[in-house]
């Protein structure tokens, strides 16, 4: 483990008494889902530990996010529901924000709409201020603005794939250009490289997503109902309107397959709980997942994980 100070052991334990209690004082109930499954989720931009036992015949993935199992619960009829687990993704090796093992919170909220859940995430940060400790927390400060809109502002672009494509051979983003790039290779060169490594201090909800990237996400007028919290160039939460179409959904796993398959990765099924529970019927519903290792790094001031996080570790 990595060798934390008594102190932060101690403010840790307290950071997640505070969310625990925020959840429970809002009747929200307490999941306990599985972190080892015999599917991975399909994300094609997300690569999952493959696990077995010594033998070799038990095999499975550890979950890089309890999403499937939460909405499988969703669709027994529970409408408050949060998790706090542990989540494994690889890559970003070095980088002092990632750790292959991290602590993930998960909510879901049925009848909630997306705005509704910004303003939720801002009551529980307001919540961490005045209950875990102060971080010179202003709801007035943070900022809302529209993908869209970052583009312009900080690339000088629009959110088709030829404006993209434009800024990503002006400003020489990869050193080998290619016009039959994917729409998702183009705008992430574009948004991580001149977007969110500019956005501002203080908090930032990024909305209005691209529909080729909208993943579980619903699709209105043009956009992905999806937003991306920030707090500077730090990425904390993921949230959705939850898409809970069958058919849509069994149509974006399908297209994520053939993208993993085009990346040359491995291709995964599709998880039968979660086809079974979209089949069900998933209410309406908004869910974010939060990154809580780097929540609390963010809120202590600290500058990597090594320094609050006992999951930090370089294989």
């Amino acid at each position: 483990m990595n060798e934390l100070s008594r102190e932060i052991l101690i403010r840790r334990a307290k950071f997640l008494s505070v969310v625990r209690n925020f959840f429970e004082e809002r009747n929200y109930l307490e999941m306990d889902t599985p972190c080892l499954k015999a599917v991975p989720s399909m994300e094609p931009y997300l690569d999952p530990f493959k696990v077995h036992s010594p033998s070799q015949k038990e095999r499975g993935f550890l979950i890089t996010s309890p999403e499937y199992s939460l909405k499988e619960i969703l669709s027994k009829g529970l409408e408050r529901i949060y998790e706090i687990t542990h989540t494994f993704r690889s890559g970003e090796e070095g980088s002092p924000f990632h750790s292959a093992e991290f602590l993930m919170l998960e909510f879901y909220t049925v009848g909630m709409k997306l705005e509704g859940l910004m303003d939720f995430c801002v009551e529980f940060l307001e919540t961490l201020d005045l209950k875990f400790q102060s971080f010179g927390f202003q709801k007035s400060s943070i900022r809302r603005i529209a993908v869209e809109e970052a583009l312009l502002e900080y690339a000088g672009c629009g959110i088709s794939h030829n404006e993209l494509d434009r800024v990503v051979k002006e400003r020489r983003l990869t050193a080998n250009f290619n016009e039959g790039r994917a729409y998702e290779e183009s705008f992430f060169l574009v948004f991580l490289n001149l977007v969110e490594a500019n956005l501002p201090k203080g908090f930032t909800f990024l909305y209005n997503y691209p529909p080729e990237l909208a993943a579980l996400s619903k699709i209105e007028n043009g956009f992905a109902r999806r937003f991306e919290l920030y707090f500077g160039n730090l990425e904390l939460g993921n949230a959705f309107q939850e898409l809970t179409d069958p058919g849509e959904q069994l149509s974006r796993f399908r297209s994520e397959q053939n993208l993993r398959e085009a990346l040359g990765k491995e291709i995964f099924p599709i998880d039968s709980g979660l086809e079974r529970a979209l089949k069900v019927g998933i209410p309406s519903s908004c869910g974010i997942s939060i990154g809580l290792d780097r929540l609390f790094l963010s809120i202590l001031g600290g500058a990597s994980l090594r320094e609050t996080s006992p999951y930090y570790r370089k294989f």
